[in-house]
């Protein structure tokens, strides 16, 4: 006896709370005629052409010129040598 009223009672509880003009079964609605409005507009777009995946072409730098005499200050710099040489090599380093 006590199991037919468990099994009626879920029953009715199952079947009581099904109510088809409920505000999430609307938001649901709503929400299904949404991505099939955008599957649709994604199965019409246009092709894209050749080259439309790719990246647009960076500017080149430019090349630093090896007939040129660049200057350099180093008067704060640690340096190993005569510091009246008549050449200066500077090494730098940039920590990226």
């Amino acid at each position: 006896m006590k199991r037919t009223g468990l099994f009626l009672l879920s029953a009715v509880a199952v079947f009581g709370c099904q109510r088809d003009d409920s505000p999430l079964r609307k938001e649901i609605a709503d929400l299904k005629a949404g991505q099939d409005k955008i599957l649709d507009a994604l199965k019409n777009m246009p092709a894209p052409g050749p080259g439309a995946n790719r990246a647009p072409e960076r500017p080149q730098r430019p090349t630093p010129q090896p007939n040129s005499v660049y200057s350099v200050d180093i008067s704060n710099s640690p340096y190993i040598g005569a510091k009246d040489a008549k050449v200066t090599i500077v090494e730098a380093f940039e920590f990226a």
